[in-house]
């Protein structure tokens, strides 16, 4: 099993494909011999479960919440990172981020958690060798939820939220000057975008000398 110390990070609104890409990368990078580990934020655990309660209570006044998810969304991560991210890297596996704390400067941004706070609390964490935006238009990602699931929170079915969360990923290599940030555009055909993200990934490997040219 060849070992490489690597953080990819996938982002995006709702619906952009990010999740569909990450196992792709996993694959493809399992086939060259590299040991692969994917994780989403929020997790699964007790604070990632607290998320996804507050923000399904939230229907009609997600936003009213904002700093006190924000908060659990930082402890999650804080976990996250101390427990599975981290130990990971250690081992030499690559570790893809299915979100990560990019999610929460486009998401809590938009919710009315000053951008500066957000990075300054996130910066302790470990920045990603390279962050994928998939970036696609707000009607396109609405019916691709709509088609593909039956819920979908409060985030999700606010197209004027999601306007602004796309407007600050697409801020991202600004907001975030010190990282690799690759804006795809997510309507191209799944098997082009993978291929985009092979050849940066690959590019990247090579610089680290985890793979030959």
């Amino acid at each position: 099993m060849n070992k490489c110390r690597l953080l990819i990070s996938f982002e995006g609104i709702d619906g952009c494909g990010k999740t569909t890409q990450a196992v792709l990368l996993k694959k493809a990078l399992e086939k060259m011999g590299f040991d692969v580990i994917i994780l989403k934020e929020p997790t699964n655990g007790f604070y990632g479960s607290k998320i996804r309660e507050m923000l399904a209570k939230s229907k009609t006044s997600a936003f009213n919440t904002s700093q006190e998810v924000y908060k659990l969304f930082i402890l999650d991560r804080k976990e996250n990172v101390e427990k599975r991210i981290l130990p990971a890297l250690k081992e030499g596996k690559i570790v893809i981020m299915d979100r990560y704390f990019i999610s929460t400067i486009a998401y809590q941004g938009a919710a009315g958690i000053p951008i500066s706070q957000i990075v300054k609390d996130n910066m302790k964490f470990p920045l990603p060798d390279v962050i994928f935006i998939l970036d696609i238009p707000i009607d396109e990602a609405v019916k691709r939820l709509q088609t593909g699931r039956r819920n979908l929170d409060t985030f999700e079915i606010n197209k004027e939220f999601l306007e602004k969360v796309r407007e600050l990923y697409l801020k991202m290599p600004e907001i975030l000057k010190n990282a690799d940030v690759i804006i795809i555009d997510g309507k191209k055909e799944i098997n082009e975008i993978h291929d985009e993200i092979m050849k940066k990934v690959k590019e990247i490997l090579v610089k680290k000398g985890c793979l030959n040219e």
